[in-house]
Order: C-alpha cells, then sequence, then structure tokens
C-alpha cells in the first residue's frame, strides 16, 4: 500500500521538520461572541484618555491663538470650537476603566504619539489591543486617511504610507510593553475600527508576542497593502463590513485603479506616463482576510440582521446605491456603535 503524506525521502523530512514544532493552537477560529467583545473594544477605544496638550509650550502657544481670537469679538465661534474639542482626560481614561471593568476586563495601559492612539486590555483569559480609528476632529487622523500613495515596506510587499507612519508612532512603546514577562503567558487579540482597523491589520504583521497572535478582529477597515503585504500575515484575520460601509472599498482595489489606468492610458501623448504613475502610486491594494458581512436591516430593525460569509462585489456596490439614497449619510454604515449592536444580536442568535 502506498504512503499518503510522505512519499519519498524528501517529503518524509519535510514532514519530520514540521513535526518538530508545536500546533499554533493560538491561532482561533471566528468566533460571534468574540466578534461582538471585540467591537466593544474598539469602540472604547474611542473615549479621549489622551490629553488635550502633550506639552506646556502647546498649550502656551494655543493660549496665545485664543487670545487674539477673543480679541476679534469672535467669543460664540470660540465656545462652540472649545466644545468641539475640549474633554477631560482623566474623567474619560476613568470612563474606560469603568466600561471594561463592565466587560470583566482592565486596563493595562493606553499609547498615544503624535495622533495615533491604541488601549492595552486584559482579562483572565487573553490581552487585547485595541487601535483608535479615525476621528472626525483629529487632522492627524485624516491626514493618515489621506496619504493613500503606497511604499516599500520592509517585511515585504507595499504598504498604504499613511497607516504604516501612524502604526510606527507608537509601535515600539507597544512591542516594549508585549515583552513585559507577566503578559507572555496570554495570546494576544489586535483589534479596532475604521484607521484603527487598519492598524491593527499592521501590528497583526508586524508586532511579535510570545504568548502568539489569537487573531485580528477588524469594523469597517480600509485596504491596507498589496498582494505581497497581506500574503504573509499568519495571524488569522476577520474582516467585519457593514451593509453599505463605503470606508471599507477604500483606498480603490486594484481592479479599479487598473481599470481607471487603462482608460487614462487612451489619452494622447501623455497617457502611458499617467498610468504608470497612478499604478505604480495607489495600484495593488487588496483587502486581506476573511470577510463577515452583515446585511442591511431597514428601519433600524437589528433584530432581522444576518452574518453572511461572502457577498459579490456587484451586491455590495448595489447595497451602496441603495442605501445611500438620497444620498445625506453616505457613512451612516460606518458607525462602530452600529458594527457592535448588530453582532451582540448576531451572537445571541447564534448561540
Amino acid at each position: 500500500m502506498k504512503n499518503i503524506i510522505a512519499k519519498n525521502a524528501l517529503e518524509i523530512e519535510m514532514v519530520n521538520k514540521l513535526l518538530t514544532k508545536e500546533v499554533p493552537t493560538y491561532r482561533q477560529a471566528y468566533s460571534d461572541r468574540t466578534s461582538w467583545l471585540m467591537a466593544c473594544f474598539s469602540e472604547l477605544a474611542y473615549l479621549r484618555f489622551n490629553p488635550l496638550f502633550t506639552n506646556v509650550q502647546q498649550k502656551k502657544l494655543v493660549a496665545k491663538y485664543l487670545e487674539e481670537f477673543t480679541e476679534k469679538a469672535k467669543k460664540p465661534s470660540l465656545l462652540k470650537l472649545l466644545d468641539v474639542v475640549g474633554y477631560d482626560h482623566e474623567a474619560e481614561t476613568q470612563q474606560l476603566i469603568t466600561e471594561l471593568g463592565s466587560l470583566n476586563a482592565e486596563l493595562i495601559k493606553t499609547f498615544d504619539s503624535n495622533g495615533t492612539q491604541a488601549i492595552l486590555i486584559s482579562t483572565d483569559k487573553f490581552i487585547t489591543l485595541a487601535f483608535r480609528g479615525t476621528e472626525a476632529t483629529s487632522i492627524k487622523d485624516i491626514k493618515s486617511d489621506a496619504k493613500a500613495t503606497v511604499i516599500k515596506c520592509n517585511s515585504g510587499g507595499n504598504i498604504h504610507s499613511g497607516f504604516n507612519c501612524a502604526f510606527d508612532e507608537v509601535a515600539i512603546e507597544i512591542q516594549r510593553t508585549l515583552d513585559q514577562e507577566e503578559l507572555s503567558s496570554k495570546p494576544l487579540f489586535i483589534t479596532g475600527h475604521s484607521l484603527g482597523g487598519a492598524l491593527a491589520i499592521i501590528a497583526a504583521k508586524k508586532i511579535k508576542h510570545a504568548g502568539g497572535i489569537a487573531s485580528c478582529y477588524t469594523y469597517g477597515s480600509p485596504r491596507v497593502g498589496d498582494e505581497k503585504w497581506i500574503s504573509n500575515i499568519k495571524a488569522p484575520i476577520y474582516r467585519i463590513v457593514n451593509a453599505a460601509d463605503c470606508v471599507t472599498m477604500m483606498p480603490p482595489g486594484s481592479d479599479a485603479i487598473s481599470a481607471i489606468g487603462w482608460v487614462l492610458g487612451l489619452i494622447p501623448h501623455i497617457g502611458k506616463s499617467i498610468r504608470s504613475f497612478l499604478l505604480s502610486k495607489f495600484g495593488g491594494y487588496l483587502h486581506g482576510g476573511n470577510m463577515r458581512y452583515l446585511t442591511n436591516c431597514t428601519g433600524g430593525n437589528y433584530d432581522a440582521v444576518n452574518l453572511l460569509y461572502s457577498v459579490s462585489f456587484f451586491y455590495r456596490i448595489k447595497m451602496l446605491y441603495v442605501k445611500a439614497l438620497p444620498w445625506s449619510k453616505p457613512l451612516a454604515d460606518h458607525s462602530i456603535s452600529l458594527y457592535r449592536k448588530k453582532l451582540a444580536i448576531v451572537a445571541i442568535n447564534r448561540n
């Protein structure tokens, strides 16, 4: 009878080599309850635990500008501005701790550097790194999203330059924290919403953890890198998409850029140059991981939500068109609160 697994000496050697290492049990399959919990952590990462000003000089400079502002008789505008950007970071940190306590979790550490924020959370069985997503009031977040050109990554392939720079702001401090002996025995989950989802995917590829990376859950995440960059991520990535969330379609994928480049290439004299530039700077974006799709619920009736394992591109385009009419709230399906609420119903119904 012929052998099935190893038919020759080379294959036997390969099998023995693979068996010398333990099977990575920390790489966990998709879980409805875990997905809901990670959405909770992703939402809590938006609590503004970071101080509004990082040093005294910044505070004095803003105070000087505010003085000039009030002298120009624009006090109502000033008060409106303060309502938008002002907050008590200590009170928000305390709320973060309280909210985590209600989820049987505790805050280990917060990270904040030049517009990038994350929280490290611990439960009795695992730890979680949750990245904050795009804040509408943060110029730095908007700039990170807008820098959509691809650059070479030292881990292989091409990556979104803005997301890569944002991750680098906190990467070293996060790695130093995870290297602490008291954290090494627990598996690590990584999560985030929107920009935070993009940073979570980068972390899943670049971060090392002695306890292993269990999986990465993202919500409303844009594309991060090309096929080569995505292909050697070992941690499981579960990419949750809600109905007509248009952020998940950005930056445009490789097919869309190729189509645009083909059309521009037809322009006499300059078309080929424009096409080459476009493909070199913006081409190749691809989503990684396994998608889970939350269906649209009319009239806010989330009890009717279904979790699908795959949907066609044309179905999603149709949903984007129908849901966006009359084009008043194109980002309505991007809310992390909406993701969390739907996932809670899915987890209850399926368990």
